[in-house]
């Protein structure tokens, strides 16, 4: 569906009219969308409907975004039933999703309810999160005594590396990543921050970053042991905090990607073999329709809004421009 929002200035009639014809050929494009699904008959439906939904069932004409939804929720019922486990899945998607206090709250009750002996599959698709929220899941993860395994098809960077860590087992896509687990105090990284009086003299330093620093140093204090305590014994060959000590403190930026073949020689139990299910559960959802701005203002009298010279934007599959287009 094409939106149209129309934003009308001081114009005359001529204007006005364009506008009625870009309404028309809008309404007209939308109409001409809708029958060319119909000649396809239930076909396209039947493609692109990941939710199990048959075509031309009751609830066959959801949104995409619930369709979506429907389909995850079927992949991992799936994968659950393959595996015989309880599946926890901890997906980010948008950048204001990361692991948060919610997050900790549904692992936590996820582990609780299964039983303490349960199977536990853990999939991952997340930049990172609150440390103090992390450090509850890797308490709850510690605790549970049944079999646990991290899958991680695309990345797990940060918190994402040390709840797989947490897990006996690690699978990794080919090209999947995770990542340094240094933590990041006020947006800077805390390695640094901390290191910061003894790279500037005090009298150059703010009082308010001497505090930053005094903190930062403190977060990587913690970060060491909290991290050494919580990482599954699997992962460690020498049974010492080597592990993450490096992670932590290794001169690595906080993006860097450690793949499957640097995480086993970091002595990670890895392997490789990604089931199917665990790509289609981490799947990012259908974006938002693209909307059709036309803007009358400025506009002269009985000036004609040519189409064909509004800016081009990229284009997506079906034949919309992505972004907004703007008519002037």
């Amino acid at each position: 569906m094409v939106g149209l929002v129309t934003g009308i200035g001081l114009v005359g009639w001529g204007g006005i009219a364009s506008i009625g014809g870009l309404v028309a050929g809008a309404l007209a494009l939308q109409q001409r969308m809708r029958d060319g699904r119909a000649k396809d008959g239930q076909q396209d439906r039947v493609v692109r409907n990941d939710a199990g939904i048959p075509p031309g069932g009751p609830a066959a004409d959801i949104s995409p975004y619930e369709a979506y939804k429907l389909g995850v929720e079927r992949k991992v019922a799936e994968f659950s039933t393959a595996r015989q486990s309880t599946v926890i899945k901890i997906v980010h998607h948008d950048p204001d999703e990361y692991v948060d206090h919610d997050t900790a709250v549904e692992v936590i009750d996820t582990l609780r309810k299964a039983g303490p002996d349960a199977k536990i599959d853990v999939v991952l698709h997340t930049p990172g999160g609150i440390s103090s929220a992390t450090q509850q899941i890797l308490h709850a993860l510690l605790n549970h005594k049944g079999p646990k395994t991290a899958y991680v098809p695309y990345r797990a960077k940060s918190a994402g590396t040390m709840i797989a860590l947490a897990c006996d087992e690690i699978v990794m896509g080919p090209s999947a990543v995770l990542g340094p687990i240094d933590p990041q105090y006020s947006w800077l990284p805390a390695h640094y921050l901390a290191e910061l009086p003894s790279d500037k003299s005090a009298d150059r330093i703010s009082d308010e970053m001497l505090v930053l620093s005094k903190m930062a140093k403190q977060a990587m204090k913690e970060a060491r042991r909290f991290a050494c305590e919580y990482v599954n014994d699997a992962h460690k060959q020498d049974g010492s905090c080597s592990l993450t000590d490096d992670l932590i403190g290794g001169g690595r930026n906080h993006d860097y990607p450690i793949l499957p073949d640097e995480a086993k020689g970091f002595g990670l139990k890895v392997r490789t073999n990604m089931p199917d299910a665990c790509y289609g559960i981490c799947q990012p959802p259908p974006k938002d329709e693209p909307f059709l701005i036309v803007s009358m203002f400025n506009a002269e009298d009985g000036e004609k809004i040519d189409p064909a010279k509004a800016p081009q934007l990229p284009r997506d599959r079906n034949g919309f421009r992505l972004g907004r287009d703007v008519f002037r």
